[in-house]
């Protein structure tokens, strides 16, 4: 992740960097991922789902961050769209927030701001694979918060989908 400077005082290549690792790459993933994935589920209705990894950050704005946060929206859109656009041949696309965690990721953060994370990357981990475990329609091109709780999600079902 880029350092924590305004736009102009921030780097141009480690800028831009930060949006080919999480724009580039996923795109370089799901061109190899989809097509073999939807053949198969042509072929047998296996598991066609994508789980996408977004932030918390791609839903506000914080001054210092702003390649981050708006390739993490990019994220977002993009997962929607191509849930939109091969959901019909079988791919349930989501993206998660994996909550607040110190990684690796956010040791350029203000000392402050690493200590106020609160989660842990098993809640990351145990929601994704939860998540990839079932299909569950209503929530494909969706947003899924891993922190929040997953009993209470399903039962908001009706609610979401409306």
């Amino acid at each position: 992740m880029e350092p924590y400077k305004p736009f102009l005082e921030s780097d141009p290549d480690i800028y831009w960097r930060t949006w080919e690792v999480n724009i580039r790459g996923l795109f370089n993933m799901a061109r190899e991922f989809l097509p073999m994935q939807l053949s198969s589920y042509s072929k047998s209705k296996s598991s066609c789902i994508m789980v996408n990894v977004s932030s918390s950050g791609a839903l506000s704005v914080r001054s210092g961050s702003g390649s981050y946060r708006s390739s993490k929206l990019a994220v977002l859109r993009w997962t929607e769209s191509l849930q939109v656009e091969y959901g019909e041949q079988g791919l349930l696309a989501l993206c998660v927030n994996p909550g607040a965690i110190k990684t690796k990721i956010t040791e350029g953060a203000p000392e402050a701001v690493r200590n106020a994370l609160p989660h842990r990357p098993d809640i990351a981990g145990d929601t994704i694979a939860w998540l990839a475990s079932e299909r569950r329609g209503w929530l494909g091109g969706r947003y899924v918060s891993c922190p929040w709780d997953m009993e209470e999600l399903i039962a908001k079902k009706d609610e979401i989908v409306k």
